[in-house]
């Protein structure tokens, strides 16, 4: 039988890239940490980016329209606020998560996280 996490984590080896994950320490006053941790991530494109955040659950599994889909290992704990920085040939993006979703095996245990992402607004 497979082991759901050593799949995912031979994924994330192959075909993933880093990322830094800023943690936001306090939504009424957007303070972050000054840590960042790295993690290797597979980040996918969903087609439409005209709303920048929508998350429902079908029957088929999770809908998401988000500019960036991000998959991260069990023990990464993305939340909701939290920046992500990604370097990209064209320089650094900056994503803030609009929302997270652990994805549970056997025994409820998280197997992996799925996070959806918007550009961060510098301008």
């Amino acid at each position: 039988m497979t082991d759901p996490k050593r799949a995912i984590k031979r994924i994330l080896k192959e075909w993933g890239h880093n990322i830094f994950l800023q943690k936001l320490l306090d939504e009424k006053s957007m303070k972050y940490s000054e840590k960042m941790i790295r993690y290797t991530v597979r980040c996918m494109y969903p087609g439409s980016q005209s709303f920048s955040t929508l998350m429902k659950e079908l029957p088929s599994g999770l809908a998401v329209n988000s500019e960036v889909v991000y998959y991260f290992q069990d023990m990464a704990n993305p939340k909701t606020g939290d920046r992500i920085y990604d370097d990209l040939p064209n320089g650094t993006e900056i994503y803030n998560i609009d929302f997270t979703a652990p994805i549970r095996g056997r025994g409820g245990k998280v197997v992996y996280w799925i996070a959806g992402a918007t550009r961060e607004n510098t301008k």
